[in-house]
């Protein structure tokens, strides 16, 4: 078989996949939300079902998105198959948010040069961002004016922070709003030593 077709195979089975991805996620979201749905109010109960809607998830093939980050670098998650993906939204306003960063900086250094990829998404504008970093140094990969991968791709309600961590096969190996009495740092190097 001829470069050409060989590649052209590959496109459409990476295309395929991609779509597959999607489509597996949103059918297992829809079935795991069921009985978020029929919930008038937001209280304890809501969120002990947001977590069983979260577990119900694990194993899923995670959605691929692309974005841009605020120091230029393009990120595709279907790219960054073979490694470990810490996915971060947060914005710069949520106290809860910033309490944890020092925690997931520990997280980076620890895990420097090992197959672990951590990104960080926020609505927040660019500048915005910028201005909160020189008070707040956050060294994930950061995302800026961005609430699509949260809200349309990943159906996320409007929890902050909000982790997901995807394994080296592209599905979802965890996914976390913030629990109270949990040690982030612990809690997430407990998981990353799991899928490496």
């Amino acid at each position: 078989m001829n470069s050409n077709k060989q590649l052209y195979i590959l496109i459409i089975a990476c295309i395929c996949f991609t779509n597959a991805a999607a489509q597996s996620y949103d059918k297992q979201y829809a079935a795991c939300s069921e009985t978020l749905r029929k919930l008038t109010k937001i209280d304890s109960v809501y969120f002990a079902m947001l977590q069983k809607r979260d577990s119900c998830l694990t194993g899923v093939p995670a959605p691929d998105f692309t974005a841009t980050t605020i120091d230029n670098e393009k990120i595709e998650l279907s790219k960054l198959r073979g490694k470990v993906v810490v996915l971060n939204f947060w914005f710069t306003r949520c106290q809860p948010c910033i309490n944890e960063i020092p925690d997931l900086n520990k997280l980076v250094e620890l895990y420097a040069g090992k197959k672990v990829t951590f990104i960080s998404i926020t609505y927040d504008s660019t500048e915005t961002v910028m201005k909160f970093l020189k008070q707040h140094p956050f060294k994930f990969k950061i995302v800026a004016n961005n609430d699509t991968v949260r809200r349309y791709i990943f159906k996320l309600f409007s929890a902050w922070p909000y982790t997901i961590i995807i394994n080296k096969e592209g599905k979802i190996a965890d996914m976390q709003s913030i629990s109270k009495g949990r040690d982030t740092f612990v809690y997430f190097n407990e998981q990353l030593k799991r899928l490496l």
